[in-house]
C-alpha cells in the first residue's frame, strides 16, 4: 500500500506537491480505512480518488507513480528515447535545469521470508536543456524500516554508490559498474542475479495500471482475451459480475478461430450469440478494467486507474470501489488509486480518500486533500459542495 507521494518539477507540477495518505487517529473506524500491512497502528485508505478540471494535473500524479515504478524495475532494458518518455520538467525556463524529484513511500518486502516493512524510494532525474532526450540520474535511494526507523539499502549520487549491509551486496561488488547513468540500481542488479532486487522487481511489477508515459495503455482485445483464456477463475468471476451488472447478459466464452481468439456473448431471449465488437462500450470497458482490479485484489497490489469512470454507468462505479473495502474480497490489502470526472463518486468516499488538483491559468498544478479544507465536515454529500465550487478544482468557463 502507498503512504505518501511527493512530486516536484514533473510535467504540469512545478513546486513540490504531496499526497499524504495515512488516516488521522480521530477519523472513525470505517471499512474504507484498513490497517497498514507493516504497522497495524497506521490506517490507510483502500481507495483514493483524484478529482479536478480537465488538464489540471490529475493524470500527472498517476503518471509520476507509474513512471517511477517502471524506472525502478525496467529501465535497464529501455532503449532510446527511454527515460525521456517518462520524465520531463515543468516547461518554464527556470525549471529546465532543475531535477525532477519523486519520492514514494510504500509497503513491500526485501525477501519472501521477511516481514512486510515500510519502504521509501527516491529518484532525482537531471534534465539537460540543450538536449530534450538527454536525462541522467543525479540521485537515487531506497530505504526501509524493518523496526520503525528508516535505514539505507542503497544511495546513489550520480555514479557514486553506497550499499547498506541489509541489501546483500558489498560496496566493492563489480556489478555496480554495470549501472548506467540513465538506468536504475534495482533493474540493473536484478539482471545480474541480485536476489533482493529480483524480489523487489517482482513485487512492483504486480502494479495494475492503464497509465504509462504520456498516455493511457491502449490494450487490444486480443491481449485481454488471452489473459481471460489463460485464467479460467478470472473468467468465471467476470461472468458472475457481468450477470449482475448487464441486464440479460448470461456470459462470455472465449474460443479459438482462424484469426485468433474471439469472444462470444449469450443473452437471454436471443437465439444466437453476439460478438465483442457488437457489445456496448460500457461492457467492453468493464471487461478490460475488471482484469486490472481482479489481479490487484488477488495479489494485494496497487491498481492505478486513470479516468475510471469512462464509459461506465455512475451506479456501477461505487460497486467497484466497494470491492476494495470488502475484507473478504480484499483479503490481501490491495489499494486503488484513480482519477475521475464524475462528481457523484465523491459521495461514495470519505474526505480522507479524496484529493483535488487545481491549475489556474498560467500556473502549475496544485494538489490538496479534502481533509485539508478548513471547516470541511464529514458531509453526507461532498458532491453538492464540489459542484457549488466550495471545494475548488472545478473548471472556470468564460
Amino acid at each position: 500500500m502507498l503512504y505518501k507521494i511527493s512530486i516536484e518539477n514533473f510535467f504540469s507540477i512545478a513546486e513540490q506537491q504531496e499526497l499524504i495518505l495515512p488516516v488521522p487517529l480521530n477519523a472513525p473506524d470505517l471499512p474504507c480505512f484498513i490497517s497498514s500491512p507493516s504497522d497495524k497502528d497506521i490506517r490507510l485508505p483502500s481507495v483514493v480518488g483524484i478529482f479536478g478540471a480537465n488538464a489540471s494535473g490529475k493524470s500527472t500524479i498517476l503518471r509520476a507513480i507509474v513512471s517511477t515504478a517502471l524506472f525502478a524495475i525496467a529501465s535497464f532494458d529501455w532503449q532510446a528515447p527511454g527515460i525521456s518518455s517518462f520524465f520531463q520538467p515543468y516547461r518554464q525556463r527556470n525549471w529546465a535545469k532543475k531535477p525532477t524529484k519523486i519520492c514514494i513511500e510504500f509497503d513491500s518486502q526485501l525477501a519472501l521470508n521477511l516481514p512486510t516493512a515500510k519502504f521509501r524510494y527516491e529518484l532525482h532525474v537531471l534534465h539537460h536543456p540543450d538536449n530534450f532526450l538527454h536525462k541522467t540520474i543525479s540521485y537515487e535511494a531506497l530505504f526501509y524500516a524493518p523496526k520503525g526507523k528508516f535505514r539505507s539499502l542503497f544511495e546513489r549520487q550520480e555514479q557514486v554508490f553506497h550499499f547498506g549491509s541489509d541489501f546483500s551486496i558489498s560496496n566493492n561488488d563489480p556489478r555496480k559498474e554495470s549501472i548506467r547513468p540513465d538506468a536504475s540500481v534495482i533493474s540493473t542488479l536484478a539482471k545480474l542475479n541480485h536476489q533482493p532486487s529480483i524480489h523487489l522487481c517482482k513485487l512492483v511489477s504486480d502494479i495494475q495500471t492503464n497509465s504509462i508515459g504520456f498516455d493511457k495503455i491502449q490494450q487490444s482485445p486480443n491481449q485481454w482475451l488471452l489473459a481471460y483464456a489463460n485464467d479460467k477463475g478470472c473468467l468465471e468471476q467476470l461472468n458472475k459480475e457481468l450477470r449482475r451488472f448487464d441486464v440479460g447478459l448470461e456470459g462470455m466464452t472465449i474460443e479459438q478461430g482462424n484469426q485468433g481468439l474471439f469472444a462470444k456473448f449469450t443473452h437471454i431471449g436471443l437465439d444466437d450469440f453476439i460478438f465483442l465488437q457488437e457489445e456496448s462500450a460500457g461492457t467492453r470497458r468493464f471487461i478490460e478494467i475488471f482484469l486490472r482490479l481482479h489481479y490487484a485484489l488477488k495479489t494485494g497490489s496497487i491498481a492505478v486507474i486513470d479516468e475510471i469512470d469512462t464509459d461506465l454507468h455512475p451506479l456501477l462505479l461505487p460497486e467497484l470501489l466497494r470491492w476494495f473495502n470488502d475484507s473478504d474480497r480484499n483479503h490481501y490489502g490491495a489499494q486503488l488509486l484513480f482519477t475521475a470526472h464524475n462528481p457523484a463518486l465523491l459521495d461514495d468516499l470519505e474526505k480522507e480518500q479524496i484529493f483535488f488538483t487545481e491549475k489556474l491559468c498560467g500556473e502549475s498544478t496544485h494538489v490538496y486533500g479534502a481533509r485539508d479544507i478548513k471547516g470541511l465536515r464529514r458531509e453526507p454529500s461532498l458532491m453538492k459542495k464540489y459542484l457549488a465550487g466550495e471545494l475548488g478544482a472545478v473548471p472556470h468557463i468564460g
